[in-house]
């Protein structure tokens, strides 16, 4: 259909244009020749054919169809209303599409806010936040905004909660103490980030309100994981490792690594520094830990592994160290062989 009106409206515009330079012609008393009229007519009708072949995309279509349908539900979302018979099946890329084209037209915070949203279901992150941050431009109190910007501030982040989502969460509670979604947030970003008394605190606001709920359950259990994490916490606070080598050249990288006695797999923990000499001394930091605190009564020892490329992976990292207790509070002496 695209395709046949571009064709007419080239045919139409070729013939408006020669009626246009006859009528001039004649008032001027000269008169054009049928190969001056075919020339007239052929150039908008070759310069068609040739977008049609080279310039045309078939998308192009997909979109002013799409653009066609979903324009009304944008016009809604912009608004700030639910879009009304809105098939399910609609494609959430087409929706963000025509909203984002919608709002470049009329910008409104909701309508920022519901592109936001779609973002978050296409799982970009970024943009969602950008989206937020125009929400809040339009309207700073929008509550639900601080929410979508907070979490898609820790989605970018992969989980982890960073200083703004946090002081986004902040203010939310500051204007609503007992708003659960803030809550929730807090505390799933605040486990994920290892920050386990904040995420304890988070898991009790929300028990106090919801011990008999359906979630109950799942909040006591999320509680009592916390708790426990705390309670490992300083036991791990801080892991210091010294590794000696003997004949090896340095410039390589060295891994580092807590794991269980007598475990495998994915450590609990690891590092990889470029050690530029022997010995060595590394710390393990929070955000180097790959696994929850292993419980209290679980023994854990502390291994190397070097490779003299300072670009080679763990797989290539040949030499070790026979691993060692860990002891907390103690630095802890690897030798590498």
């Amino acid at each position: 259909m695209m395709i046949v009106l571009l064709v007419v409206l080239a045919l139409g515009t070729a013939l408006w244009l020669l009626w246009l330079w006859q009528r001039e012609a004649r008032r001027a008393g000269a008169r054009l020749s049928p190969g001056w009229l075919a020339a007239g007519l052929l150039v908008p009708v070759l310069g068609a054919l040739v977008y049609l072949a080279f310039g045309f995309q078939r998308d192009t279509l997909e979109w002013v169809a799409d653009y066609h349908t979903l324009r009304p539900a944008a016009r809604e979302l912009a608004a700030g209303h639910p879009p009304q018979g809105l098939d399910e099946t609609v494609s959430p890329a087409a929706l963000t599409r025509v909203l984002q084209r919608q709002l470049a037209m009329t910008p409104t915070a909701d309508g920022w806010y519901a592109l936001g949203l779609l973002y978050g279901e296409l799982q970009a992150p970024a943009m969602s936040v950008l989206s937020a941050r125009k929400a809040l431009a339009s309207d700073p109190d929008l509550i639900p905004a601080r929410l979508l910007l907070a979490q898609s501030l820790v989605d970018e982040a992969e989980g982890q909660l960073t200083d703004e989502a946090r002081e986004v969460l902040d203010g939310v509670l500051a204007v609503q103490p007992e708003h659960d979604g803030a809550w929730m947030l807090l505390g799933m970003a605040a486990s994920q980030s290892r920050d386990y008394a904040l995420a304890a605190d988070a898991w009790r606001q929300l028990l106090s309100r919801h011990a008999d709920s359906e979630a109950g359950d799942v909040l006591r259990r999320s509680l009592a994981f916390a708790d426990a994490q705390q309670a490992q916490a300083g036991r791990f606070a801080e892991v210091s490792v010294t590794v000696a080598a003997a004949e090896v050249p340095p410039g390589g990288s060295l891994f580092v690594f807590l794991q269980p006695e007598g475990g495998s797999g994915q450590p609990l923990a690891a590092r990889r520094v470029l050690a530029e000499q022997f010995p060595v001394t590394v710390r393990l930091r929070q955000g180097d830990w790959l696994q929850p605190f292993p419980e209290a009564d679980t023994a854990v020892v502390v291994g190397a592994r070097y490779s003299p490329s300072a670009a080679a992976g763990v797989d290539q990292a040949m030499l070790a160290a026979p691993p060692r207790p860990f002891t907390p509070g103690e630095t802890v002496t690897l030798q590498l062989r």
